[in-house]
């Protein structure tokens, strides 16, 4: 199995509060920071294999990094797509689809963004990149992706359901790890990186 996967979330885009799922937007100015600072940190950790989502942000904020390896482009890493509530706030999605809203705080795979993924079509993207990342032998992995991503691999690594992603605060700009052990998977590090002063 991999020896470790170093899963980080693509730098900032000048979106925050914003539902930014399948939009394709450029890093902002303090996300491209976000990657240079992080270029020396990554490099010293012996990065194998590199895999990304396909969305701008993220294959920006790979080439930023300067690890001079092949890219591994993986349809599957990309974010869910939150459908007519993209690039809206919490606010007006909930001024605007308040019974929608709370079908999807109730949790369950049955849930489907209006006019974009449903629930279970995503958790099924994350049981098929899992399924890819565990068969890779004694690697370290560098995965860039969105935080959505993270978070429900971070659970399905660890045997917990995705019902429990949330759980996770996932950081722009920075990364978690995980170990790989024939029993599975232990998180060794969260919201690592080199922070902005």
């Amino acid at each position: 199995m991999i020896s470790r996967l170093v899963l980080l979330r693509h730098g900032r885009t000048g979106l925050s509060g914003r539902y930014v799922g399948s939009t394709d937007v450029p890093l902002s100015e303090e996300g491209r920071a976000q990657m240079v600072m992080l270029r020396p940190t990554l490099a010293a950790m012996g990065i194998d294999t590199l895999m990304t989502s396909p969305l701008r942000r993220c294959t920006e904020s790979l080439g930023l990094l300067e690890l001079g390896l092949p890219v591994w482009l993986e349809p599957d890493l990309r974010e869910i797509d939150f459908g007519r509530w993209e690039g809206k706030t919490f606010a007006e999605i909930e001024a605007r689809d308040l019974g929608l809203v709370q079908g999807w705080a109730q949790g369950g795979r049955d849930f489907c963004f209006p006019e974009g993924e449903s629930v279970a079509g995503f958790a099924a993207r994350i049981e098929a990149i899992k399924t890819r990342l565990v068969a890779l032998e004694d690697q370290t992995v560098l995965l860039v992706t969105h935080g959505g991503v993270i978070r429900s691999l971070i659970c399905s690594l660890l045997g917990l359901s995705l019902d429990n992603y949330l759980l996770f605060q996932v950081a722009k700009g920075q990364y978690s790890t995980i170990d790989l052990h024939s029993g599975g998977g232990v998180l060794t590090g969260m919201n690592l990186g080199a922070v902005a002063e």
